[in-house]
């Protein structure tokens, strides 16, 4: 496969810094709540939901659009698309704790609650690090060597099919928040001329609000 036509797969890592940045802030800010603060419990909770639906759609995509190619194609390889199957099956374990203890802390932000779902949040984080990494190093060659630039490209578009329009800025300043130049560059060069337009004119501004309400102003 020559280099033109190569899966650009450094913005599969892009994307694993959104999940591994979010997921480390998220379990942070719970921690930070004090209890009784409902408002803010319910905040973090809709933002930790999205966070959760973020990463099935995500993984989901892989699972429908990668495994199977690779299964098909890197035969000798079966052992490392196996491993990211189970360690989806075990991120998925980790976001069903963490979906059970949230309507909990979520009703009256009590102390208890609170610090188990710092717990699974801990536990989630150390599952996705671990797969993360296996995924960017042992699985991403594959993905150059074994899929196609239209079949790569059908993964990226899978990802923001289903996507509400409001979210769309949101996903996108999320990406692009920690990209070095080059990658914010490459990135961009995908989104369509009307997109880029829109945002610099109302995207970056509406990420940059919903960032601080998040995080807090000096964020």
């Amino acid at each position: 496969m020559s280099a033109t036509s190569t899966p650009y797969t450094q913005e599969m890592i892009l994307i694993h810094r959104v999940f591994r940045r979010e997921a480390s802030q998220l379990q942070q800010y719970v921690g930070a709540v004090r209890p009784g603060d409902v408002a803010r419990a319910r905040q973090l909770a809709g933002v930790l939901r999205e966070y959760i639906g973020g990463l099935h759609h995500h993984h989901s995509g892989e699972d429908e659009l990668i495994w199977p190619l690779l299964h098909e194609r890197a035969r000798i390889h079966d052992d490392l698309v196996r491993l990211m199957e189970e360690q989806h099956e075990a991120l998925d374990g980790t976001l069903g704790e963490i979906e059970r203890v949230l309507p909990g802390w979520e009703a009256a932000a009590a102390e208890a609650e609170r610090d188990a779902l710092v717990a699974a949040l801990a536990e989630h984080q150390r599952v996705l690090h671990r797969h993360l990494g296996d995924e960017e190093t042992l699985v991403m060659p594959l993905v150059e060597e074994y899929l196609t630039l239209p079949e790569w490209e059908r993964v990226g578009k899978n990802g923001l099919e289903g996507m509400p329009k409001e979210k769309v800025f949101l996903a996108l300043g999320a990406i692009l928040e920690d990209a070095s130049a080059a990658e914010r560059a490459e990135f961009m060069k995908k989104v369509p001329l009307a997109g880029r337009i829109a945002w610099k004119l109302i995207g970056q501004r509406q990420y940059r609000t919903w960032r601080a309400s998040v995080r807090g102003s000096s964020s």
